[in-house]
């Protein structure tokens, strides 16, 4: 099994809150459009330390070779581009095996 996690900080903005929810309702609508995609979890971030981030993505694949799939698959990349890349100033990522 594959656990892909992922870690944004959202732009300074009026709107930062509302990003924010529209990055998680639409990265946890792939569930049901991804067939390789096992679970996912996005979460909203209420720490307000210097060292927190906005948005978490943990989401559950097979194997590597599903991993690649979601990361290619049309309806992830168009999340990313419309909801996540053009609001995001930072982004970490860890993937690993369990």
């Amino acid at each position: 099994m594959i656990k892909h996690i992922v870690v944004w900080r959202i732009a300074d903005g009026e709107d930062k809150i509302a990003r924010a929810e529209a990055i998680k309702k639409n990265l946890e609508a792939l569930k049901d459009k991804i067939e390789v995609l096992v679970d996912i979890e996005v979460g909203l971030n209420f720490n307000t330390t210097e060292a927190a981030s906005d948005v978490v993505l943990v989401s559950i694949f097979n194997s590597r070779e599903d991993l690649e799939e979601y990361q290619e698959h049309p309806e992830h990349k168009a999340v990313g581009q419309s909801y996540i890349r053009p609001y995001v100033k930072e982004r970490r990522v860890i993937d690993f095996e369990y």
